[in-house]
């Protein structure tokens, strides 16, 4: 990487450097097609100058998202969080109906459709074709573009500013964070506001939960990088609260002319801390990636080596970074998901199979790998059948476990 995707200041410096993977998202139509995708390197890197940390490569976003197969609707866990999230918004903003809501990287329209069941006038952006043609059935209008303040632009230019800018878990995919963050100011009113979910890079690097480092998350925020990215175009932070989605998240409002509550000050004040400023609480990150890692080899390795059959729970991104960097991919036998667009596909990298969970149910397994730790209670519940049977689950994060 030549230059931060924030700031542009050239030469961020090296964290941890990580076996290179295929795009996480890339699931096959076969396994030897899904063994021969081209992996690209996965290298974390720190900005001296306004502290984000990123990865060093970033891929093409086209490449990356025009055949984007995440769909927020198949995750009843990820759903709810949504509802929530619609629920609170409109709520503390006290949105009328008719309030113009727009959301960037809306997916398969999920969180905008609460706000139109609701009467409000809702509008997606979104790059991957399949998802935004989901959208539209859904009814939630969608614009195919990777948002930029270009996009924004366009967007006001034929209907006008936005009450609300919704981010849930999408600045961390962009390359040029800057020209996303110029174009939510453009797209908000004078009295708009901005509510910006994402993964928190602290708890990320103390407690060693590498598995979201993937080539789609271009960037990892603290809530200083936030602060100082939105003051830049003229948004205060004037709230945050600290989620548990992703391993730990954050939920950032902003805009124009406010002032930061206890919640914002507070939470500076323990990254300040915790050595965010300086960069410093990424010290030993890389140790603490290699040991989770070997562990989770030797404790499926030594199964494996029992004669027992294994299998995974997730076909997510994270479950590619994790393969990647564990080497256990070649003890799996497959990986059930609930989402059917994977079904039948094989994973990135590996080549492993994705079944649906009548797999689990049909107790083929011994263990299985729990790639979607953070809907523990979720997987637990879907798999309690498979566990009544006998069955395992093991859970590599945040401290491996074996039930």
């Amino acid at each position: 990487m030549s230059a931060c995707v924030l700031c542009r200041v050239a030469d961020p410096a090296p964290v941890v450097l990580l076996e290179p993977t295929p795009p996480a998202n890339h699931l096959a139509a076969t396994p030897e097609q899904a063994r021969a995708l081209p992996r690209y390197p996965l290298d974390l890197m720190r900005c001296n100058a306004c502290g984000l940390v990123q990865l060093g490569d970033v891929v093409d976003r086209k490449e990356l998202f025009s055949d984007y197969r995440y769909a927020t609707g198949a995750v009843p866990a990820l759903v709810r969080h949504f509802g929530q999230l619609a629920d609170d918004v409109i709520e503390r903003l006290g949105l009328p109906a008719g309030a113009k809501v727009t959301e960037i990287g809306s997916n398969d329209g999920t969180l905008l459709s609460f706000f139109a069941r609701r009467g409000m006038k809702v509008l997606g952006v979104d790059p991957a074709v399949p998802l935004a043609a989901e959208a539209e059935r859904r009814g939630v209008p969608t614009e195919v573009a990777l948002f930029d303040d270009e996009v924004a632009d366009g967007i006001v230019a034929r209907q006008g500013h936005s009450d609300v800018v919704l981010a849930a878990n999408v600045i961390a995919h962009v390359r040029d964070v800057d020209a996303v963050i110029r174009g939510i100011a453009r797209l908000l009113g004078p009295t708009g506001t901005a509510v910006v979910e994402v993964a928190h890079v602290l708890p990320m690097a103390v407690d060693g939960v590498f598995e979201f480092i993937y080539h789609e998350h271009t960037a990892y925020y603290s809530l200083h990088v936030l602060r100082d990215a939105f003051a830049r175009h003229g948004l205060d932070v004037v709230d945050v609260q600290q989620i548990d989605t992703q391993g730990g998240s954050l939920r950032v409002w902003a805009r124009r002319d406010g002032q930061p509550d206890n919640a914002v000050t507070e939470l500076l004040a323990v990254e300040r801390e915790a050595g965010v400023e300086d960069g410093s609480f990424l010290d030993g990150f890389g140790d603490r990636v290699r040991r989770v890692a070997d562990r989770l080899y030797d404790v499926v390795a030594g199964l494996r080596a029992q004669g027992k059959v294994i299998g995974g729970y997730g076909a997510s991104a994270r479950a590619v970074t994790l393969l990647g960097q564990s080497r256990i991919g070649p003890f799996l036998e497959w990986i059930v998901d609930d989402n059917p667009r994977k079904v039948g596909l094989f994973t990135p990298g590996d080549g492993i199979e994705v079944v649906d969970r009548g797999r689990l149910d049909e107790r083929k397994a011994d263990y299985v790998v729990v790639f979607a730790w953070n809907y523990a209670e979720s997987v637990r519940r879907n798999a309690s059948a498979f566990v009544a049977g006998g069955g395992h689950l093991i859970l590599p994060f945040p401290d491996l476990v074996v039930d």
